[in-house]
């Protein structure tokens, strides 16, 4: 039986490294989405908490 692993096809490397390539920024760009998202939920709590502050500070 020979079942040695065989050398993969040199020509393959640079494939493989443009897809990862890819890859990695389209991960970066949805973490830098994610974060716009996060960012603007923040905001929203802010101002949520504000509005109820004000409120609180009218009822007294």
């Amino acid at each position: 039986m020979t079942n040695q692993p065989s050398m993969p096809d040199p020509s393959v490397d640079p494939r493989l490294l443009g897809n990862l390539r890819r890859a990695h920024l389209e991960i970066e760009e949805l973490g830098l989405q994610l974060d716009a998202v996060l960012a603007k939920f923040d905001e929203e709590i802010r101002q949520q908490r504000l509005s109820k502050l004000n409120r609180l500070g009218r009822e007294r």
